[in-house]
């Protein structure tokens, strides 16, 4: 019997590089809003209704808009609210619905994130968000050359 090429899978089918970059946009608008503490914009972001979520780090999970939006109030008006940057974007969906999944990095350490938005209207919008703890990745740091590996010549001895 001849082998069918493999189908893309039902969340990978039909999701092209523009709406990615439309995901990846409000994935970054989210962590400009988180980092400017602007609650407006922040607002905004969260889609009007529907079911969502948003547990923060060591906290129960808040299912309503409303807890979500005052929970991310409450973080961006205290005077020691973290600043965050997202490193190692990655972006999975379909059609009216996205999955990023980020590293957050923070003076103190690293959370992995996994935020969720929908196409509305007027463009995407969150709803889901989940931030824990990980380990910090070490990249890898590149072996020293037989040039590097060796001291520098002192030149003001003759041998």
């Amino acid at each position: 019997m001849p082998r069918r090429s493999p189908r893309l899978p039902p969340l990978l089918a039909e999701f092209d590089d523009e709406e990615r970059e439309a995901v990846l946009a409000a994935n970054r608008a989210f962590y400009r809003a988180f980092n400017e503490r602007d609650v407006e914009a922040m607002d905004a972001l969260w889609a009007p209704s529907g079911s969502m979520i948003c547990l923060h780090p060591g906290q129960n999970p808040l299912l309503e808009r409303a807890d979500i939006v005052a929970s991310w109030r409450g973080i961006l008006k205290h005077p020691q609210s973290p600043k965050v940057r997202c490193t190692d974007e990655w972006v999975v969906g379909r059609p009216g619905l996205a999955i990023v999944v980020c590293r957050e990095i923070l003076a103190e350490g690293q959370l992995m994130a996994t935020n969720t938005f929908t196409r509305l209207g007027d463009g995407w919008h969150m709803i889901g968000h989940h931030s824990g703890q990980v380990p910090p990745v070490e990249r890898p740091r590149p072996a020293p050359t037989a040039a590097s590996a060796t001291a520098p010549r002192d030149r003001r001895k003759l041998h």
